[in-house]
C-alpha cells in the first residue's frame, strides 16, 4: 500500500489533460536537466495526430486522480530497408508522490503489451543523458525479454534568437507546400538505415495543424527546399519559449539560399515569441548552413533505444531520420 493511496487502477487515458501537464511539470522539475515543458494545449495536439488513440496511452489512477502515464505514437519508418511498423513511446511519467513504487514499470510493460496486442512490429524512445529513465531502460528490456539495443546518441545544436524588427512572411501552409513536404522527404538518400516515412495526413500534421507549428519554404528559380519545426516551453522561472527544428529538407538550394531559408524560419519564429532555437544531430542533413548561423552544441544529449519484435535486429547506426519527442 502506498502511503495517501488506497485505490490504483491501470486504464486507458481517459483525456485529463490539464492534470497531465501539471504532473508532467512536478514530475519532472526533479530531473538534474532542465526540461520541456509540455502545455495542456501542447499535449491535446499530440494525440490529433493521425492514428493516435488513448487505447495506446495506459495511464495509473488513484483516489485523487492521475498518478502515472505513458503514451505511444504511431510511426512508419524505413530499417534497413524493411518498411516497419513503431511506436514512438513517450512522455513516461509518475507522480513525485509514488516516485520508486514501479508505476513506471508498470506502465511501460502495459505499453508494450498494448503496441504486440495491435499488430506494431517495435517501439523507440528518447531518455534524457543523466536521467533515471535512461539508467533504467536496459533493465526493462531485460524485466521484458525485449531485445532492445541503443541505436543512436542525440547531440543538439543552439543559439539564442533576437527579435527582429523585419516582418516575417504569410505563414500559412499551402496544400502545395504539403506537396513539397512529402517530396523532399521521399528524396532524402534511399541508403540512410532509419528514416521516417510520411503519409499526407501525418504531413499535414506536421506542418500546419500541430500546435506552435512553423513551416517555411523557399522556391527560387525551380530550386526548392523547406524547414519544420515548432514552439513549445522549457521549464524556467518564467517559462521560456523554444522552437524546435525538425526537418531540415534542403533540397537542391544553393548555400546563401539555404541560410536564407534559415533566416526566415528563425525570424518567424522570434516574432512568435522564441528565444532559442534548437535542433536535434541526427546525421541525415548537412548541419554546415546552421553552424555558419552561429548554432552552437549544447549540452542536451538523448539516447535513443530501438526495440524489435518482428525477427529485424535493433543494432548502433551513425544517422537517424525521425522526429525526436
Amino acid at each position: 500500500m502506498i502511503t495517501g493511496v488506497s485505490t490504483v487502477a491501470v486504464r486507458s487515458f481517459g483525456g485529463e489533460f490539464g492534470q497531465l501537464a501539471d504532473m508532467m511539470r512536478q514530475s519532472w522539475s526533479e530531473n538534474p536537466n532542465q526540461s520541456l515543458l509540455y502545455t495542456e494545449d501542447f499535449l491535446r495536439s499530440a494525440f490529433d495526430y493521425p492514428g493516435c488513440g488513448f487505447d495506446l496511452a495506459p495511464a495509473i489512477y488513484g483516489d485523487a486522480g492521475l498518478l502515472g502515464f505513458v503514451a505511444g505514437f504511431p510511426r512508419t519508418i524505413r530499417w534497413e530497408g524493411h518498411q516497419v511498423r513503431l511506436i514512438l513511446n513517450s512522455f513516461l511519467t509518475v507522480s513525485p508522490t509514488v516516485k520508486g513504487a514501479g508505476f513506471g514499470l508498470t506502465l511501460w510493460k502495459k505499453l508494450i503489451e498494448c503496441c504486440r496486442r495491435k499488430g506494431y512490429e517495435g517501439t523507440i524512445n528518447f531518455c534524457v543523458e543523466g536521467d533515471e529513465m535512461n539508467r533504467m531502460m536496459p533493465v526493462l528490456a531485460k524485466l521484458c525479454k525485449l531485445n532492445t539495443q541503443r541505436i543512436f546518441s542525440v547531440e543538439f545544436l543552439a543559439r539564442l534568437l533576437l527579435h527582429s524588427s523585419k516582418p516575417a512572411p504569410e505563414s500559412r501552409v499551402s496544400d502545395s507546400d504539403i506537396d513539397l513536404f512529402m517530396e523532399l522527404a521521399s528524396a532524402l538518400p534511399s541508403d540512410l538505415p532509419f528514416a521516417r516515412l510520411w503519409t499526407r495526413e501525418e504531413a499535414e500534421w506536421q506542418c500546419r495543424n500541430r500546435a506552435g507549428a512553423i513551416t517555411v519554404t523557399s522556391r527560387v528559380n525551380g530550386r526548392r527546399g523547406m524547414l519544420t519545426g515548432y514552439l513549445t516551453q522549457v521549464s524556467s522561472t518564467p517559462p521560456a519559449t523554444v522552437v524546435l527544428l525538425e526537418d531540415l529538407l534542403w533540397g537542391d538550394l544553393e548555400p546563401v539560399e539555404r541560410t536564407g531559408l534559415l533566416e526566415t524560419f528563425l525570424r518567424t519564429a522570434a516574432l512568435r515569441g522564441a528565444r532559442v532555437a534548437s535542433c536535434p544531430a541526427l546525421g541525415y542533413s548537412t548541419l554546415e548552413i546552421l553552424e555558419a548561423a552561429r548554432f552552437r552544441r549544447s549540452n542536451r544529449v538523448l539516447h535513443a533505444y530501438l526495440t524489435l519484435w518482428n525477427g529485424l535486429r535493433p543494432a548502433p547506426i551513425r544517422t537517424l531520420y525521425m522526429d525526436v519527442l
